[in-house]
Parts: structure tokens; C-alpha cells; sequence
């Protein structure tokens, strides 16, 4: 059997070529009639010119379908075909000034000032000089321009990365390496096992016999199960180099769309043959090759034109909730400031009239009605100028520093440090930082980010007796939560094997042999190795036997019944061949009944070595009890083992048997056949049929799989639930998958009524979701009482219609977890746009492949995971980290953390440049409304950038109002950002008044107490120096205002905050000390003279107690507030800041038994016992399907029948045990294909 295989081996399988490498050396010299006989025909058609390209260019419309020339680069060019680089940057070298600045203006405050600016360089106008408004304005569009070319650097080294990938191309007769950014629309590619493709093609040929290949399409729809693609007849044979060379081809083919699932094209041979093209024979930019050594295909879609970036939308410009709240502060404050300029320019125009007879004011100058407009509309431009800075110039530049030091923060965080892939958190847009704090909503991928999609087989249920000793992921985070410690019995060398984690003495090593209930055993473990559709293939020099699944699950139960002694060994169209205790043995298969979403089940019919015709099938619990023959032994106890299992999140499934009667059969089986040719209701037909066969069954058995979670994948859901976020699963696998991975990770749990969202239809779909709501509401039916799960199909009819949308939207509110599965990325965008924009609260979408692109970049915050299907969903985001659990940081700690920094930033912000500015505002009362500036310009150019400026941005920074283990242990915390708790109107109004109040007194206490007053030596103490006194005042009230503020206190907050006060008297000092530098003649050297004899004010004791007094009475009220706070509130927030150095979690709840002010969905939630529980679902029951825990078959609908050719042809009788490839993927191998 052995030598047969080897010659299998020859006969079928090809080496990848190479440009030495004969037609008659790729590995089909056996079979030269077939090989010579198909090259030749493309041969001498291609030379003697029976190509007539003038008709099919003639026939082509190019506004539906496009023509691509095979190998033909010349022809290609004409039709502008975008190159295969990707760009997710915002920019390029040549555009990033002028794009830059378009953005940056479209920021209203940059426009004010810039407006504001350029009115002072008006002579006469500004009372503040000509050119110092430009200096802070520049500074701030410098600063931010600098942030974002750091952020778009970072996206084109990414894409770098992508673009500079290796691909082999056919060019001058032979493969060469060129980089994936420079290959062509029409180019042929080779592609080796293990790579990904890297653009759409369509396949030609294939190092398999049959012209099959195998691809891994998990980067675009989430599914890691192998999908098999299958080249034309007519091209299978284009692999040497001798053949390419004169291959002659025309592909027309439906133009650049984001359909990923269908295809239409023709292609054209040479010798006029059409051969039709369909989603069979393409491969596209974001799958991978696996288990076939090379494929040659043409390049169809290159780049952007791919069905992977046709799905991927423009890098969109996102702005955070807080920054849209702080557009319309300025909005208001503006509104504000120009009322009190009108104000103020109204009592100008009045104090003109009433003293006009001041001649040492107005001497020369009639005082009329034409001279008051005038005087009018000159004082409002500069009185609007003076009191420009109530909306603060440092504000945005002040938050874009602070972000981009809290994204440097973030990237070295060593929690969130991956290892295993050397990965670190990585900040693509620091511009979100603060609504990671406040997140709602958050939309999460599955395969790669929630689970490894490896497949354990842990438990099984047979006869009545549970086998299997291990603990899932999810039972250990739920007896962890329990204070409880689950403590796995199985022997090391179990937990060691990565093939096999399944341990039971009682069936290990052919012990169950001995059992007295070996023949139930038997039956359980032979109908695991012959109801499937695995193909099993020879690895290696040895020859071991590996499986070839399309779905793990069907992977992990083949190699369960191997491991124990039933090991499935070969198949062909007739038969398959397995051996119990090495005794081979060999079934007729006779009849396949496949699959379907509908039907939850798979049967076989075969006829065993005793003659007997059996029906093996497994399947859903919930489909196939009813099918069993009634008063079984074992039915009920299966049935608990069933719900056992599911509790530890295992996806279950049943298996069952029967015998059948000749007859019976046969006359099945005509039926079985001519239902299958219906050209009428086929499905329908089929499933009719399969039916009356599958009846009467014997119970069997029941498995339990795990399917690995990723590591901390349950206690992050959990902590993220007790945070008050709502977490949706967007997923492109099977209904079942879905739901099974819903319980693995305890988005669903037994307690739960699931509805599942059925109908065909607009108004069947309608009427469901009308039902579900009307009864939930008629029986006041709890929001953490129900799941919602709904597939692709169904989406489409929901999306589509706008009350359908509205129903679904009240209905998935009402449910604790919703899942979405078979949805494209386009239907994930959409599901993420439905939320974001139709309920309020911040919307984060998380996942890992080029299928999640989409829905990243439409939520609010997009996250990417990085390391395993690529670069992709990372380039796409705003956010990647290496691991899901990562994400319970990056929220709990940093995303609150910035939350409530950039709240206090912002409010600090308009509140110090209030009490500021408005020390101007009311000196004009005292200057006749003139305009007149109570300080220096120079000192009012740098109040924003340098002495109130840098404090702010040091809190924004680094203050921590609890330490990070705090923020993960209390997710309760995390409240305070979906509610808004720091940054509000009311919020925003408080700080108004108090700075307003502050203003005051610091304006009036100076004025009062030094006017008139003198110096030592007699002089006088002018209104410049009063200004330079209520400057001082100013400045230690918002710092001591700061400090209150401040929750965490180091060095650098202490130097900073202490720092920038002793700069001020430093800088007049230095300021006025210009006059003994420079000679006389410099123009403003008076300025610095006045200046310098100001700094006596420093020396004068009743300065220093007016500040003393302008503090106290400014801050007093503050200071006793935050005390009394911190010592009577009943708030847990004040209660962890108190006691989190020195209690842990059960003291403090213990000390603080009442959570006030957490949200009511925090708070106690109501627990509803069995019979509870069981009424609901009896509630349900008419109109949701509310027990599902089913085996995730992820075959699709043609996979049997390319199985069967794959068996066909020749070399049939062969069949699979002489087949020789590498392994089928388990999830460790996919990772570690991936990483290589």
C-alpha cells in the first residue's frame, strides 16, 4: 500500500517550477496524453493567432464588466488600472502644509483667532499690540501639525510594511520576486503554501490533482475552517514556464465591488472557448494559501480595486465627544464675549456723549452723531480684541500635547505589553484618549479576538456516564468569581499535548475494551470517525495520517476517535476505512445527507462489514431528541450532561443511530435522488425527504469541544458588563458558532430566553421583532432575561427598511446580549452605524482581520489586534493591542484616566482665561469703556502658553485620582465617564460662576486696596502696576484652584505647579532688565523701563497681603468643599480614593455597604430563580427559538460535492489513504503559520 501511495504521490502531485523546470518535469509525465494533449491545444492556438481580441473588445461594456488581459501588461495599460499599493495615511509629502491647515481650520477657535490676529494688525485698533497674537496662534497650529505628521508617519510605515511584501510574477518567462506594491492588473502570480494572496485572482492551476486547492479565508469573514477552491479543467495544466509564456487569455469579469462572496467572469482562450468564472475559481487579497505546496493564478483586482479594500472604507477624521462639547462651549463663550462687547461698546458711545465737554479728551474734535458711530464701531473691534482670550488660544494645542503624552503612555504600559508576539499597545490616534472613558457599546470580532478557534475535544457523555476530566477557560473565570479554585486532575502529559487535551483512564489507551459498556463506546467512537466529511491525508516520511477538515469541530471529533482507538483512515466516493485497536475495518457510504443551517444535523448511510444498513447522525440537542425513539435508557441523563456541559461553555452536539430495513431503504433512496435533481424547490424537497429517513434513532451519545478562548477573554467580559457596557459579537460564522461561542465566553448563559430573529420576509421579520418587543414589555421581562442573535440574511431585510431598523434597534436594547452572525463587513459597519447613530454614548469596535476594517473605522473608537491575520485591522484603527483582555485596561484605567484629565483640562482651560480676561472687562468700567489693557502685552501673549499653560497639561498628564489596580478591581467607576460625570453643562456653569466670582476678586481687592496707595519711598503705585498685582493674584488663584484639583501628587506636579509661579516674578525681572541692556534709543525702551520699576511691587508688604487675601477668600470655599466632600459623600468613588492603600475590595464593601450614585443597572440586579426562568422561556416559546446548544458545522453548501471530485476521476479507487499533503490547521498551527 505504501509503494502505491509514493506512486500516488508522482502521479498527482506537482513541485512548485522553476524556470528550468520542463512541462514534462512537473510530476504529470505519467498521464502525457491528458497533460500534452490540453498544453498543446493553448500552444498552437496561441500560435497560430485564432485569438480574435478585436471581438471581445467589441462586445465589452465597459460600464459593467472589465477586460483583463492575460500576461499582457501593454494591453492592460490603456485601461488605468490602479497599481496593488494601499494608503491608509491622510496624507502625502506634497499636501500634508496645505491639507494640514484646511483641517485645522475647520476648527472654529483657529479661525476666531486667526481672525482675531489679523484684526490687530489694524493700526489704532489693538490696544495690545500688532503682532503678539500671531505668536501663540502659531504655536498652536505648529504644535498640532507636528502631532499629526508623528500619527500619519506611523500609518505609512505600516502601510510600508504591507506594500513591501514579497510575490512571485511571471515576467520574461520566468517567476521572479517583486513587491506586492508592484504587481499588475493581469499579471501571473505564484503563491506558495502558508502565503497570503496578495490581490484578487483567478486560478489557473494548482500543485493538486484535480486543480484543487485549500484557503484560508479567516482575515475576511472570521472562519478559520479551509475552504476549498478548484481551478478550470481547461487551465489546470498552466504551471511550466513553457506553457506560460504563450498563454493567450481574455478575462471579462463584473466590475470592482465589495460582494465577497459571488463572482462573475468569462474567460476566453485563445481558441474562442469560453469557460465561465465564479467565486470557485477566485482567490482574494486577504486569504491565504494552505495545504497545497503552490497555485499560479491571473491578477484580477489589485489595491484599492480588491473586494478587501472595496470594503474598507477612507481613513475617517474623528473627533472625541469631548472635543464636539468643547466646539460648543466656544460657540457660547463667543456669544458671551461679543454680548459684552456690545455691552461695553454701548457704555463707551454713552460715556463719548455724557463727556464730551472734557476738552484735555476731545479737544478739537466735535462730538456728533456721525463721530459716536464711528467711535463706536472702532471701540467694539477693540474692546473685541481686548477681551479676544475669554475663549482660550492654548486650548487646543493644550489638549493635543496632553493626548499625545497620554498615547506615549499608553504605547509603554508594560501591562498591556504582549510577549508571546513581542507586541506593545500602539496609539494610532491619541485624539480618542478621553472616550475610552466613556464607552458604551462595543462591537467585538470573534475568531482571533475572542477565541483561537482551536477545538478541544474535552468531554463526552455515553451510556449515562460523563467522561473527561478537564476545565474550561470559562468554568475556571466562573469559580473564580466565586472565590473558588477548580483544580485540573488530568496528568501532565494530557495538559502537555497540544493534539489532545481530552483525559479519562476509563478510555485512554484501549481501556475501554474491558468496559461493560464497551459496545456503546464502540458505536459512539466508530460513528466519530465515519459521520463526517474529513478527508484524511499522509504527512511526512512516515506516512502519519493527518485530517483534512473544513470545519474544526468535525477536526477535533475525527481525531477524538482516533486518539482512543477508532482512527478514521482513508475514504473514496464509496467507502471509508477506519481501524478499532489497529483491526481495519471498511463501511460503504451509500447515502450523505448534508448539513444546513435549517436542519442543525448530518447523516450518513452506510452498510457495515456485517451487512447491516445504518443512519449515523449527530447534531443539535435540539433537533435531535426529537427524533429519537421514545423511553430510552439515557435520554434524560444525556439531557442533564447536556446542560452540564454547556454551563462550562462546551459546544455540544448529540449523536444517534438506527437500522434500516432494505426496502425501506431503497425506495428512500429514489426518492433521496430525484429530490436532489428537482429542478423545483430542491432544498425544500431535500429536506422532506432526509426526514422520513431520519426517525426512530438510537441515542448514541454527547460530545462536549471547547473552543479556546483567548487568554482572559471571560473575566474581561465580565469586568467590562460590571462597567455598564454593552458587548455585541459581529461575526461571519454559522449561526451555531455564534451562539456556541456566546456561552463559551458568558455573553449567553443557561438563564437566558434566546431569540433568535426568523423570516424570509420584510413583514415575517416584522412581526417577530413586534412580538418579541410586545411580550417583553407585557411582562415586564428584564433586560439581563434576554439574548438577541441574528444573521446576515435577516440584516439585510433590517437594514434596508427604516421601521424594520427602529424595531430591531428597541429590541436589541432590550436584550443583554446581542449577537450578529454571517454578516459581511459592510453589514458590520452597518449594525455599528445603526447604534452610534440613533442611541447616545461612545461606540468601540474591536477586532483582528481585514473583515473588520469597516466597523472599526464607523465606531467612535476603533481598536485592532495585532499579530495574527495581519496589518490590516491595525492600520485601520485608533487603537491595536495584542490581546482582547488588554482591552479591560486600556478602558478601565486608561480610557478613565484621560477621561477625566481632558474633562478638567478643558474646564480649567475657559475657566482660568475667564477669571484672566475678565480683570480687562471690569477695568473698563473704570478707563471710560476705552479700551485701555491693564497689562502688558507680552504678559498677555504669554498668560496662555507659558504661566497657566504648562500646570495644566502636567494634571493632564499624570494625575491619578485612583491608582490603576483600583480602577480594574471597581469597574463600577467607570460610570462616572458614560454619565459624563466630569465634563457636563452643569459641570461647565459651576466653573463659569466660580471663575466669574474669582474675577472679581481679584480684580477689586487689588484695585481698592493699592489705588492711591505708594511704595517706600513715596512713589505712587499706578494702574500698571496694580494690573501686574491683580496678574499675581490671577495667577496663584487658578494654581492653588489646580492643586485642589489635583488628586495624585509626585515631583514633577510640584516643580511644575511651584515652577511657573516663580517664573512670573523671573520674568519681569528679566523683562525690565532689558532697559540696562540695551542703549536708549531702542524704541521700546520706556516699556521696559516701567516694567523694571514695577518689580518693586514684589518688595511691598501690601502686596503680598492683598494676596494673601484674594487667595483665602477665592479658594476657601473650594478647598472646604472637596473636604467635606471627601469626608461625608456616600459615594464609592470618594469611598476607593479614601481606603484603597489599605483595604481591599470586601472591606471596603463591607465599610461602604450603599453604591450611591452608580447607575441603576450597576446597582443590585434582580435574580431570578428556575421556575422563574422557565416561565420566560415558556413566554417565548411561541415565537423564539429559546434552547440552542448545537455542534457548529461550518461546511459550506457545495463543500460535499468538491470532496467528491477531489475522490473522482482516474485515479478514484486510490482514494484518500494514497493522498499525500501537509496537515489540516488546528488553531496553534494557524498562529504559527501565520508568525513565520
Amino acid at each position: 500500500m505504501f509503494m502505491n501511495n509514493m506512486w500516488f504521490k508522482k502521479l498527482f502531485r506537482r513541485k512548485a517550477p522553476d524556470e528550468n523546470t520542463s512541462l514534462m518535469d512537473t510530476g504529470i509525465s505519467v498521464n502525457t496524453n491528458v497533460a500534452s494533449g490540453s498544453v498543446s491545444n493553448l500552444y498552437n492556438d496561441a500560435t497560430r493567432g485564432a485569438f480574435n481580441v478585436f471581438d471581445v473588445q467589441q462586445q465589452h461594456d465597459p460600464e459593467k464588466t472589465r477586460l483583463v488581459f492575460v500576461n499582457d501588461e501593454m494591453a492592460n495599460v490603456k485601461y488605468g488600472f490602479c497599481d496593488n499599493s494601499i494608503k491608509t495615511t491622510k496624507y502625502t509629502f506634497y499636501n500634508f502644509l496645505f491639507k494640514n491647515l484646511y483641517q485645522q481650520f475647520h476648527r472654529f477657535a483657529n479661525c476666531y483667532f486667526l481672525f482675531m490676529a489679523l484684526l490687530q494688525t489694524i493700526p489704532g485698533l489693538s490696544p495690545t499690540g500688532q503682532f503678539t497674537a500671531f505668536i501663540p496662534l502659531c504655536f498652536v497650529l505648529i504644535c498640532t501639525m507636528c502631532k499629526d505628521a508623528y500619527e500619519d508617519i506611523k500609518r505609512r510605515v505600516s502601510d510600508k510594511v504591507t506594500n513591501n511584501k514579497l510575490t512571485r510574477v511571471f515576467r520574461d518567462g520566468q517567476f521572479v520576486e517583486v513587491f506586492w506594491k508592484d504587481v499588475k492588473t493581469g499579471d501571473i502570480l505564484q503563491v506558495y503554501n502558508k502565503e497570503p494572496f496578495p490581490c484578487d485572482i483567478v486560478l489557473l492551476s494548482s500543485s493538486e490533482h484535480q486543480g484543487i486547492c485549500y484557503v484560508e479565508t479567516s482575515s475576511l469573514d472570521g472562519e478559520t475552517n479551509l475552504k476549498i477552491k478548484r481551478c478550470k479543467h481547461e487551465t489546470t495544466y498552466l504551471s511550466a514556464p513553457e506553457a506560460l509564456k504563450t498563454v493567450k487569455a481574455i478575462l471579462e469579469c463584473e466590475k470592482p465591488n465589495n460582494r465577497l462572496y459571488k463572482f462573475e467572469g468569462t474567460l476566453v482562450l485563445s481558441t474562442g472557448k469560453k469557460l465561465a468564472v465564479d467565486p470557485e475559481q477566485i482567490c482574494l487579497r486577504g486569504s491565504s494559501l494552505r495545504n497545497t505546496d503552490f497555485v499560479i493564478g491571473v491578477a484580477v483586482f489589485t489595491g484599492h480595486d480588491t473586494k478587501l479594500m472595496m470594503n474598507t472604507k477612507e481613513t475617517p477624521h474623528k473627533t472625541s465627544k469631548i472635543e464636539r462639547m468643547t466646539n460648543q462651549l466656544v460657540f457660547i463663550m463667543l456669544a458671551i464675549e461679543i454680548l459684552l462687547v456690545i455691552i461695553c461698546d454701548i457704555g463707551l458711545i454713552i460715556w463719548t456723549a455724557r463727556n464730551k465737554s472734557a476738552w484735555y479728551l476731545f479737544a478739537g474734535v466735535v462730538i456728533d452723531a456721525d463721530y459716536l458711530a464711528w467711535s463706536g464701531f472702532k471701540g467694539f473691534f477693540t474692546i473685541l480684541v481686548l477681551l479676544s482670550n475669554l475663549i482660550p488660544i492654548s486650548l487646543y494645542v493644550s489638549i493635543e500635547a496632553a493626548k499625545l503624552v497620554q498615547g506615549i503612555m499608553i504605547s509603554k504600559d508594560l501591562a498591556m505589553y504582549h510577549e508571546d508576539t513581542d507586541t506593545p499597545a500602539m496609539v494610532r490616534s491619541s485624539a480618542l484618549n478621553e472616550d475610552l472613558g466613556a464607552i458604551q457599546y462595543i462591537f467585538s470580532d470573534k475568531t482571533g479576538t475572542l477565541t483561537q478557534n482551536k477545538m478541544d475535544f474535552l468531554k463526552c457523555s455515553i451510556a449515562g456516564e460523563v467522561y473527561g476530566s478537564g476545565i474550561t477557560e470559562i468554568a475556571k473565570a466562573a469559580a473564580k468569581r466565586e472565590g473558588k479554585i477548580l483544580e485540573d486532575t488530568r496528568p501532565l502529559s494530557a495538559k502537555n499535548n497540544p493534539n489532545f487535551q481530552f483525559y479519562d483512564e476509563r478510555l485512554m489507551d484501549g481501556a475501554w475494551k474491558d468496559s461493560p459498556q464497551k459496545n456503546e463506546i464502540l458505536d459512539f467512537l466508530i460513528l466519530l470517525a465515519v459521520c463526517h466529511t474529513v478527508i484524511p491525508e499522509r504527512s511526512g516520511a512516515n506516512g502519519e495520517i493527518v485530517y483534512q477538515a473544513s470545519s474544526p469541530d468535525e477536526a477535533a471529533l475525527v481525531k477524538a476517535a482516533k486518539y482512543l482507538g477508532v482512527e478514521f483512515i482513508a475514504r473514496s466516493p464509496n467507502d471509508v476505512t477506519f481501524s478499532i485497536l489497529g483491526e481495519e475495518k471498511q463501511y460503504q457510504i451509500l447515502d450523505i445527507i448534508e448539513f444546513s443551517s435549517d436542519r442543525k444535523r448530518q447523516s450518513v448511510i452506510v452498510r457495515n462489514t456485517e451487512g447491516q444498513l445504518l443512519i449515523l447522525t449527530k447534531g443539535a440537542d435540539s433537533v435531535i431528541y426529537p427524533l429519537l425513539a421514545p423511553n430510552q435508557e439515557y435520554m434524560d441523563v444525556t439531557l442533564k450532561h447536556l446542560d452540564q456541559f454547556g454551563d462550562e461553555g462546551l459546544r455540544t452536539l448529540c449523536c444517534a443511530k438506527a437500522y434500516l430495513d432494505e426496502e425501506e431503504y431503497a425506495q428512500w433512496h429514489r426518492d433521496y435522488e430525484e429530490a436532489k435533481t428537482s429542478l423545483e424547490d430542491r432544498t425544500r424537497k431535500v429536506e422532506e425527504v432526509a426526514a422520513r429517513i431520519e426517525k426512530n434513532l438510537l441515542l448514541v451519545g454527547s460530545t462536549g469541544i471547547e473552543d479556546k478562548l483567548q487568554e482572559g477573554v471571560g473575566d474581561t467580559i465580565y469586568e467590562l458588563r460590571k462597567a455598564g457596557i454593552n458587548i455585541w459579537v459581529l461575526t461571519g460564522d454559522k449561526l451555531e458558532t455564534a451562539i456556541n461561542i456566546g456561552f463559551a465566553c458568558d455573553l449567553l448563559n443557561s438563564s437566558m430566553t434566546l431569540l433568535v430573529v426568523e423570516g424570509h420576509t420584510n413583514e415575517a421579520i416584522k412581526d417577530f421583532i413586534e412580538k418579541s418587543i410586545n411580550t417583553a414589555n407585557m411582562n415586564n421581562i428584564s433586560h439581563d432575561a434576554l439574548g438577541l442573535v441574528v444573521d446576515g440574511e435577516r440584516l439585510i431585510h433590517i437594514l434596508e427598511d427604516p421601521a424594520l431598523k427602529n424595531l430591531f434597534l428597541l429590541l436589541s436594547i432590550k436584550c443583554k446580549s446581542v449577537i450578529c452572525c454571517r454578516v459581511s463587513p459592510k453589514q458590520k459597519s452597518d449594525v455599528v452605524l445603526l447604534i452610534k447613530q440613533n442611541v447616545s454614548g461612545n461606540t468601540l469596535a474591536i477586532g483582528d482581520g481585514a473583515n473588520d476594517v469597516a466597523m472599526i473605522q464607523s465606531a467612535h473608537v476603533g481598536i485592532g489586534i495585532s499579530g495574527v491575520e495581519g496589518l490590516q485591522a491595525v492600520n485601520a484603527s485608533d487603537y491595536a493591542i495584542g490581546q482582547f483582555r488588554f482591552l479591560k485596561r486600556l478602558l478601565l484605567v486608561h480610557g478613565r484616566w484621560s477621561y477625566r484629565r481632558v474633562s478638567k483640562l478643558v474646564l480649567y482651560c475657559f475657566y482660568k482665561n475667564t477669571v484672566f480676561f475678565l480683570t480687562q472687562l471690569w477695568f473698563i468700567f473704570f478707563n471710560g469703556f476705552s479700551g485701555t489693557t491693564l497689562h502688558d502685552k507680552w504678559t498677555i501673549a504669554l498668560y496662555n502658553l507659558v504661566f497657566s499653560g504648562i500646570p495644566i497639561i502636567t494634571l493632564a498628564v499624570i494625575d491619578r485620582d485612583v491608582p490603576a489596580p483600583a480602577a480594574e478591581k471597581f469597574p463600577e467607576l467607570y460610570f462616572q465617564g458614560q454619565k459624563n460625570r466630569f465634563f457636563n453643562p452643569r459641570v461647565f456653569i459651576y466653573w463659569v460662576i466660580n471663575s466669574i466670582f474669582q474675577s472679581v476678586v481679584c480684580f477689586f481687592v487689588p484695585y481698592f486696596a493699592l489705588v492711591g496707595t505708594s511704595f517706600l519711598d513715596g512713589q505712587e503705585i499706578d494702574t500698571q502696576t496694580i494690573g501686574i498685582a491683580v496678574y499675581s493674584c490671577v495667577l496663584v488663584v487658578i494654581t492653588v484652584k489646580l492643586s485642589i484639583e489635583t488628586s495624585s501628587w509626585t515631583w514633577v506636579t510640584v516643580l511644575m505647579y511651584a515652577g511657573t509661579l516663580a517664573l512670573w516674578p523671573a520674568f519681569i525681572f528679566i523683562y525690565g532688565s532689558i532697559y540696562y541692556i540695551y542703549p536708549h534709543p531702542v524704541p521700546v525702551v520706556k516699556e521696559f523701563y516701567e516694567i523694571m520699576q514695577r518689580f518693586r511691587l514684589f518688595f511691598a508688604p501690601q502686596f503680598w497681603f492683598v494676596l494673601l487675601a484674594v487667595t483665602f477668600i477665592c479658594c476657601i470655599r473650594d478647598i472646604f468643599w472637596k473636604l467635606w466632600l471627601r469626608a461625608q459623600s456616600r459615594k464609592l468613588y470618594y469611598d476607593i480614593q479614601k481606603h484603597h492603600k489599605k483595604k481591599s475590595r470586601e472591606d471596603i464593601m463591607e465599610f461602604f455597604p450603599f453604591e450611591e450614585g452608580l447607575p441603576v443597572k450597576l446597582k443590585k440586579k434582580k435574580k431570578f430563580n428556575p421556575i422563574e426562568l422557565q416561565e420566560i422561556k415558556k413566554i417565548f416559546t411561541s415565537i423564539a427559538k429559546v434552547d440552542y446548544r448545537g455542534f457548529a458545522f461550518s461546511q459550506t453548501d457545495n463543500q460535499q460535492d468538491l470532496i467528491k471530485q477531489y475522490y473522482s476521476g482516474d485515479n478514484a479507487t486510490n482514494n484518500g489513504q494514497q493522498k499525500t499533503t501537509t496537515t489540516t490547521l488546528t488553531s496553534d498551527e494557524q498562529k504559527k503559520d501565520t508568525n513565520m
